[in-house]
């Protein structure tokens, strides 16, 4: 039925989508910088900067697109009761704390702007789930699936980009592991908790089932599997962690762009209980496109 089964929603589109890629990434590899700048503070300026890009990258798309631009410092005057104003105020905490911190080496201040990147993971995904017209949105359990996948995107592209240098920290490639078992455990839970009937319009699932699979197996096991292979044989190790690494990222952020802009269809409209119309009698209701 046109106009009452659910629709997939318009109001967030790609460039929003960018946000939460680039925003979680971002933060996730912020993260692992300010831990590996205890061993070598070079890692503040490899991967600490290419952080701070990504996070004002995606605050710029989102930012460009805003009808009326330069009105998004209205954003700011609701803290105490929008998850995206706290988004807003953790990103104007992030980048000055961050930027001294890579411009004077101080491990301290990158370790607290870390942890403002983790809060501003946090606002992202209590903003998705405070969108309560979006059903797939709107579940509890995208809360860790969020955080689970900025801190493997993080953590992936540590790699990645430390690929590139002689040397890099040899605790991370036990991290992206336990990243990507985290953020799988995360992902099968929250796909669980909308295949129960009612919890999602029926096209939401739809959506969800049809990435399930590339995310499972190429985002998730292939990746484990490679990143034991280079525990297990150190001459291939770099460039096999690397492939992993890729894909691990690959898969973090094709599941946001389908959160965001395929599963996302909005409420819809039921009727309870048909009303009578003379003649006749009253009977069940509907609840059009869903499972």
């Amino acid at each position: 039925m046109r106009a009452v089964e659910p629709e997939l929603q318009r109001n967030w589109g790609g460039q929003a989508a960018a946000n939460f890629i680039g925003g979680g990434a971002g933060a996730g590899l912020l993260l692992f910088t300010a831990l590996a700048a205890y061993q070598n503070s070079l890692w503040l300026y490899r991967t600490g900067l290419p952080a701070l890009a990504l996070i004002g990258t995606g605050l710029t798309c989102v930012w460009l697109e805003i009808g009326r631009p330069w009105r998004f410092l209205n954003v700011l005057r609701h803290g105490g009761s929008s998850w995206m104003s706290r988004e807003a105020l953790a990103a104007s905490a992030l980048f000055p704390v961050a930027l001294v911190a890579i411009a004077l080496h101080l491990r301290g201040l990158a370790l607290i702007a870390a942890l403002i990147g983790l809060a501003f993971i946090y606002c992202q995904a209590r903003m998705l789930k405070a969108a309560t017209g979006i059903p797939v949105w709107r579940e509890p359990a995208i809360v860790p699936l969020i955080l689970s996948t900025g801190l493997t995107e993080g953590a992936a592209l540590f790699i990645i980009v430390a690929a590139a240098f002689p040397a890099r920290p040899r605790w991370m490639l036990p991290v992206l592991i336990v990243a990507l078992v985290g953020r799988l455990v995360a992902w099968q839970t929250y796909r669980a908790h909308l295949r129960v009937p009612g919890a999602a319009p029926r096209r939401s699932v739809e959506v969800l089932n049809q990435i399930h699979e590339p995310v499972r197996i190429a985002g998730h096991l292939l990746p484990l599997g490679l990143l034991m292979i280079a525990l297990a044989v150190p001459p291939g190790a770099r460039l096999l962690a690397a492939v992993a690494a890729g894909l691990s990222l690959a898969a973090g952020w094709y599941l946001k762009y389908s959160l965001v802009c395929r599963a996302s269809y909005n409420q819809g409209f039921a009727i309870v209980h048909a009303p009578a119309r003379s003649p006749g009698y009253g009977h069940a209701g509907a609840k059009p496109g869903w499972t």
